[in-house]
């Protein structure tokens, strides 16, 4: 494989530039979702095709570059090296009685599941300093440009439960496994605990990198990329219409603070996860409390991410003025999803990584987390 970056590595956001082809693709696929419960709303289907045919009539970004996420939040293009082969798993070492216990991880909004320049190279570091470990990378597109896109358009519910039968017929992962999920793949790999514990291999310990546990009460920043700037459209025009909240990512964890009745009746992925609704999922939270360890990273500098503790469970008041604690929220005081007795059990630990979201270097990775947690 490629050398290991040794700088600042912009882990759950680089992409690679699309060619028109590409491009005209990924509209195709949008629009195909998009057009099955575009019945619900024909207005927003007309507004939806007017940012489609924006997005197909854009100028294709160079084929044989790669955009990463400055530390400002900007794209710059950088030169790549020639399309590397894209494998559907990252390493299938031989489990053996001294191996490292495996390692599943979910890459974020706009990334791939093997991008050599983010969560790939991050990959080939755990190799590198955990000699024998298995480390699977969830991939939920068929290749790295369906991959990336899926990130930003899909049903996460679909996406979640594809992965659980995914790693329910994994045998490597028999003895279980431990897991990390970098920005939004954090919350998806909690839903995998909530959902799936009692059916697939258990995971024993969940480290998230400036997930969005409580959501965000903004579209998350994702650069100028077409993908993203057409989800951050359809969310900040409507998150909660129907066909929006079921094919537009982000919108699956976006929490409007001034209209909290409608999330509840419309949120069809984060306000379950979290047990907001007056009918409490019990299964959740007993599953949840199982885990050996919860790890909450939140970035020091956080522009992506609104607020950025949400990363540590943490959300607004009721007016939307401050941001409360995790022990004041009632997600935690009524212990909805097994929280707080995962907490009082010395269970949960709270991270700060200094930077902005997603910008940490591999030495602070393999310090802080899988030396700490995860050798």
């Amino acid at each position: 494989g490629r050398p290991v970056p040794q700088g600042r590595l912009p882990c759950a956001i680089a992409t690679r530039g699309h060619s028109r082809t590409d491009r005209r693709q990924q509209c195709f696929n949008l629009l195909t979702t998009i057009m099955s419960s575009a019945l619900e709303s024909l207005l927003g289907t007309c507004k939806a095709l007017f940012l489609l045919l924006v997005l197909l009539l854009s100028p294709a970004a160079p084929t044989a570059t790669a955009a990463v996420l400055s530390a400002r939040g900007k794209f710059v293009w950088a030169p790549r090296d020639a399309t590397d082969v894209y494998p559907s798993e990252i390493s299938r070492a031989h489990a053996n009685a001294v191996a490292p216990t495996p390692i599943v991880v979910w890459h974020g909004l706009g990334d791939s599941c093997c991008n050599p320049d983010s969560i790939g190279g991050v990959v080939d570091a755990i190799k590198q300093h955990l000699p024998g470990v298995f480390v699977h990378s969830i991939a939920t597109g068929d290749g790295e440009s369906s991959d990336r896109y899926s990130s930003f358009f899909g049903n996460v519910n679909t996406q979640v439960e594809n992965v659980c039968a995914e790693l329910a017929s994994m045998p490597e992962l028999a003895d279980g496994y431990n897991a990390v999920g970098f920005s939004q793949g954090g919350q998806f790999l909690r839903a995998v605990v909530h959902r799936c514990h009692s059916t697939g291999p258990k995971m024993k310990k969940l480290v998230t990198m400036g997930s969005q546990h409580q959501g965000v009460s903004a579209a998350p920043g994702c650069g100028d990329e077409t993908s993203c700037a057409t989800s951050r459209s359809l969310i900040n025009w409507g998150a909660y219409i129907g066909w929006i909240q079921k094919s537009v990512v982000p919108a699956q964890y976006y929490k409007e603070v001034s209209n909290m009745e409608e999330y509840l009746k419309s949120s069809i992925f984060l306000a379950d996860i979290n047990n907001e609704r007056p009918v409490k999922n019990a299964t959740y939270a007993a599953k949840f409390k199982e885990l050996e360890a919860l790890v909450l990273v939140r970035f020091t500098e956080d522009t992506t991410v609104v607020p950025r503790d949400s990363a540590w469970f943490s959300w607004w008041n009721a007016d939307g003025t401050r941001v409360v604690g995790m022990k004041d929220t009632p997600l935690y005081t009524e212990d909805w999803i097994g929280l707080r007795t995962l907490n009082e059990a010395g269970k949960v630990a709270f991270l700060d990584c200094p930077g902005d979201h997603m910008q940490f270097t591999l030495e602070w990775f393999m310090e802080n987390i899988i030396d700490a947690y995860l050798s």
